[in-house]
């Protein structure tokens, strides 16, 4: 692993369960560009897994009586979730600060606040 910076391109369609990190850019589309080490990446497709996992969670959750497993599940996902966008803003390039800014995510997430990043 290096420590080094690359430029890496994440797709976060339909929340996280189709997420993906490429370090090449290719022909397909991407939703955000990130310049990050390959410890961050990974930190980034830990967060990945999390959401996958919860969004399991929250399905088997669905379909028992555990009334209120699915509402825990939902916080740790929107918690994993709000956590990934943090890192794309923190290592986005200026197009995908920029980006964030003009879809609200910012101002929605307080993704810019050092006091509630929860690394």
């Amino acid at each position: 692993m290096t420590l080094d910076k690359k430029h890496y391109y994440v797709t976060l369609q339909a929340g996280t369960t189709v997420a993906e990190i490429r370090d090449e850019k290719g022909s397909a589309t991407y939703d955000f560009e990130i310049e990050a080490t390959d410890v961050e990446v990974g930190m980034m497709r830990d967060l990945f897994n999390n959401c996958m996992h919860g969004d399991f969670m929250m399905w088997m959750h669905g379909h028992t009586l555990w009334s209120d497993m699915p509402d825990r599940d939902n916080d740790e996902y929107d918690d994993n979730l709000r956590a990934i966008y943090q890192l794309i803003y923190e290592y986005g390039t200026e197009k995908t600060k920029s980006d964030l800014e003009q879809m609200g995510l910012v101002k929605l997430l307080g993704l810019d606040r050092e006091e509630l990043r929860p690394f």
